[in-house]
């Protein structure tokens, strides 16, 4: 039970099994699932972040559960038809938040907001990196690895 409303363990558990990089043809037979990239995130923060508050390590492991109805839909995608990103990015909260009530308030913080965007961009560079090394140099991986760098500096962390 979360703030006296009760988490179904059976979604959360199905809600982790969603494959990531499912429309990406470079990635997906990589089988990326959900709650390995959530783990990953919370573990770059964790190595990462001077002091990670519990409502950032809480979304990090939480965060793209909505994607359990929507689906895995590329950054790209969201960029280029900007209406269906922002219906999509609703349906992954509405789905996140049917998932994990939040009675108690754990919003973040502008700043845990930038870490958390940090670390998941972070752990997709990396997992981009291992299996598809071939590909750095294109699809928009160079432009993600300056801005990663640059996010760094800014979150005053060395890579």
């Amino acid at each position: 039970m979360k703030g006296g409303a009760m988490v179904d363990l059976n979604e959360v558990f199905l809600a982790g099994l969603v494959h990531r990089w499912h429309t990406n043809p470079h990635l997906a037979h990589t089988h990326d699932r959900l709650d390995g990239h959530a783990g990953r995130v919370a573990r770059i923060l964790l190595a990462m972040h001077p002091d990670p508050s519990v409502a950032l390590l809480r979304a990090a492991l939480t965060h793209d559960d909505g994607e359990s109805v929507a689906g895995d839909i590329p950054g790209p995608t969201k960029r280029a038809h900007p209406e269906y990103g922002r219906a999509a990015e609703a349906l992954e909260r509405a789905e996140i938040d049917r998932l994990w009530p939040n009675e108690d308030g754990d919003d973040l913080t502008l700043h845990d907001a930038r870490w958390l965007c940090f670390a998941d961009r972070l752990d997709a560079y990396q997992w981009s990196a291992h299996f598809a090394p071939q590909r750095m140099a294109h699809d928009g991986w160079p432009e993600a690895r300056s801005w990663i760098l640059d996010e760094a500096r800014a979150l005053g962390v060395e890579l």
